[in-house]
């Protein structure tokens, strides 16, 4: 019995030898892979906050650079006016510490900067650095946010830049970049604006290393380098160790623990013992499955809200040290649609663990839906972090995944929301922070946007309008009705335009500018656009040689599918295309005037007319209608409601007329609310005319039945004079 309780002995000595060694490699092991990993996530954050302040400096140097006041003034030599508005950004909003206009020469007619302690400003930029920019530049589109940055060395210091050109916004496409100057705004990369940056992702000594080696580099330390892609220095800080700090902590409980186990382990109820613990694990298991998601490991909705609604974090948005992000995948169906329901679950687990690592160590991470995940941060430096870990969590998306052999890029839509004190509680931080989110959502946001009272004022209506529309479309509530269009010698209706119109039973009658915005934003304009044109094909039967026109929105133009479904919509219904005129606005031709010219010249081949609306109120040119295949042209009506009582307004239309007559476009004159309006159209020989005193909008079977009482020639009117209202007029 003595050997058998002596090799009992040695076993249970070895064993707890074994244990202690162990959870002490184990532990230690643990606190240096925190350790790692912090720095990880420091370094991420860091790099986002450097390309937040890039972005800050191009953001500037676009404004004072895409505008045509400063262009024309700059042209004009009118150097006060230059000095009073360039200069300003240095002298007095001090957005900046330098600033230089380069001539195309290549010389600098004006410079200004805060002071001169590293130098004055034309012996900065010497003709070498000067050439450097030209060579920067080269390929630089003219257009807005086309800034580009750079850093170079400045005596002890490295100056941020960026370089943009001066242009005439109204006439950016025609101008020769070459002849354009450029503005170069920079920022020192001082000390003061460092400990700034490491505040926010809390570290205390950021510092910049000039000319460091290669084999200083930390590949976790953001370099810098000049023009050539030379290093010059680098962003540098003291390695965060929180596994040392959590060891510290844990060093007395572990020996505590492992001195009971030594007495557990002498003990003779060592098999009761095993079986307390094994059901106290059991139990422990069950709970934290309950509050575990199983797909990604991380805290699920249900632990995620009683994290939000318990005392603690109540107290925490109490004293304003609380912060909420919320972050929805972008393109996730088109990977359940791409490679099925496996995939996708694939691309949320390796997304979660991309995410999981940029994580503060104290933050609580959750996947609270499908594709939606939230994080809890607590603590004084919570408010200060948020805006940092938020940014990092968008740019953490920017390299796609690759799931099934194929890759994948999705984006994120993030928002965020910090307690404010004693009017913040649990649940409204979790509101304010969804709305922000969802703000993004819509905006397309690349960057994460903080929840501020703006939002409130339409984002929450947009949200539930679009909620509203999604069931009206669904339930087919939507209606079409038309509004003829004249001919201003005789007054015979030629045409009708068709107009959708919503009565909802949450809202009531919701005018097109307020819903129309919404559905472009959801995609709903899509089926809209469906609907209008299919339900136009089958009102038009009743009224043969009339013409429709219908609205055409440029979200619906980028449609790869829009031609396509318009001409089968039409085919099914046996409707000719050129029985059809497409309205357009002028938004889809500034921003991509190639592609709306080969878009529009393949509906024009199908055979439908093109119209374009509202015209004389954004940058219409006659550029426009040489380049674009427009048969009409409508003048907006804000032109028509100062007709006859402002001069200016009479030579525009005038000219907008003689404008049609001269390039064969037809030209229709919307908005004509009086007789007055109508009687001055006719004596400037407008050709077409639509508005309330003629018609309003009305249901297809009104307008038959307005045809009919008309006959045959079709006349608003009893005869060609407008003296007062006919008959005929609708009301």
């Amino acid at each position: 019995m003595s050997n058998v309780a002596g090799r009992i002995t040695m076993n249970l000595v070895a064993a707890i030898f074994v244990t202690v060694v162990t959870v002490t490699a184990a532990v230690s092991w643990m606190a240096e892979e925190q350790n790692k990993q912090a720095q990880i996530n420091t370094g991420t954050m860091v790099t986002g906050g450097i390309v937040a302040m890039e972005d800050n400096v191009k953001a500037f140097a676009n404004d004072y650079a895409w505008w045509e006041a400063g262009y024309n003034a700059y042209m004009a030599h009118d150097t006060a006016w230059v000095d009073a508005n360039f200069g300003s950004g240095i002298k007095d909003t001090q957005i900046s510490d330098i600033l230089v206009i380069i001539s195309p020469k290549g010389d600098i007619p004006y410079a200004w900067a805060i002071d001169d302690d590293h130098g004055a400003p034309r012996e900065i930029f010497s003709p070498d650095i000067r050439a450097k920019i030209a060579k920067l530049a080269i390929g630089m589109p003219v257009e807005n946010e086309a800034a580009r940055v750079a850093y170079f060395r400045v005596g002890d210091s490295i100056l941020l830049i960026a370089v943009a050109r001066i242009a005439p916004v109204s006439r950016a496409s025609e101008v020769d970049p070459a002849t354009l100057p450029f503005l170069v705004q920079g920022i020192y990369l001082d000390q003061k604006r460092l400990h700034e940056l490491g505040k926010q992702f809390l570290i205390e000594d950021l510092t910049i290393k000039f000319n460091p080696s290669q084999a200083e580099l930390n590949d976790d330390y953001p370099a810098i380098r000049d023009f050539d892609g030379s290093l010059i220095g680098a962003f540098v800080w003291t390695p965060p160790t929180p596994g040392f700090a959590v060891l510290k902590n844990v060093v007395a409980p572990i020996a505590g623990g492992l001195f009971v186990f030594c007495l557990i382990a002498m003990w003779t109820v060592l098999r009761a013992r095993r079986l307390a613990l094994l059901q106290a694990q059991s139990e422990k298991h069950a709970v934290s499955a309950a509050r575990t998601d199983s797909l990604t490991g991380l805290t699920n909705r249900f632990g995620f809200s009683e994290l939000s609604e318990g005392p603690a974090f109540a107290e925490a948005c109490r004293r304003g040290e609380a912060a909420i992000v919320y972050l929805d995948v972008n393109g996730f169906k088109a990977v359940n649609d791409s490679i099925g329901h496996q995939g996708g679950d694939e691309l949320v687990r390796r997304l979660a663990e991309r995410l999981s690592m940029i994580m503060p160590p104290d933050a609580r991470f959750a996947r609270v839906g499908g594709d939606e995940f939230a994080l809890a941060l607590v603590g004084r430096a919570a408010p200060q972090a948020v805006a940092g870990v938020a940014s990092a969590m968008v740019h953490a998306l920017d390299q796609s995944f690759t799931v099934g052999g194929f890759q994948f890029q999705v984006t994120a839509a993030v928002g965020y929301a910090v307690a404010e004190g004693d009017e913040t509680t649990p649940s409204e931080l979790l509101r304010r922070a969804d709305l922000a989110m969802y703000q993004a959502k819509n905006s397309a946001e690349r960057e994460a946007v903080p929840y501020h009272s703006g939002l409130e004022t339409g984002a929450l209506h947009k949200k539930r309008l679009g909620f509203a529309l999604r069931t009206a479309l669904d339930e087919k509530a939507l209606s079409v009705v038309y509004q003829p269009i004249v001919r201003a010698s005789d007054l015979a209706v030629v045409s009708l335009e068709a107009l959708v119109r919503w009565n909802s039973k949450e809202f009531g009658p919701v005018s097109p500018a307020d819903f129309i915005p919404v559905a472009e934003e959801t995609g709903f304009i899509h089926d809209i656009g469906r609907f209008v044109f299919q339900q136009a094909c089958e009102d038009m039967a009743d009224w043969p040689g009339l013409k429709i026109s219908v609205n055409v929105s440029p979200a619906q133009l980028r449609d790869p599918n829009f031609a396509n479904d318009l001409a089968s919509i039409a085919r099914r219904n046996g409707v000719v295309p050129n029985r059809f005129k497409l309205e357009l606005t002028e938004g889809l031709l500034v921003r991509n005037p190639t592609i709306a010219k080969r878009k529009l010249a393949r509906l024009k081949s199908m055979g439908f007319g093109l119209s374009l609306d509202d015209f004389g109120t954004g940058f219409s040119s006659i550029g426009y209608l040489r380049q674009f295949p427009f048969d009409w042209l409508k003048i907006d009506k804000s032109f028509i409601s100062e007709l006859g009582t402002n001069p200016t307004a009479n030579a525009l239309i005038q000219s907008m007329i003689a404008l049609g007559d001269a390039m064969d476009i037809a030209v229709v004159a919307e908005g004509i609310e009086t007789g007055e309006q109508l009687k001055l159209l006719r004596l400037l020989q407008c050709e077409f005319v639509q508005g309330y005193h003629l018609a309003k909008p009305m249901p297809a079977a009104d307008i038959t039945a307005l045809l009919a009482r008309l006959g045959e020639g079709r006349r608003m009117f009893s005869g060609p004079s407008d003296s007062g209202y006919a008959a005929e007029r609708t009301s």
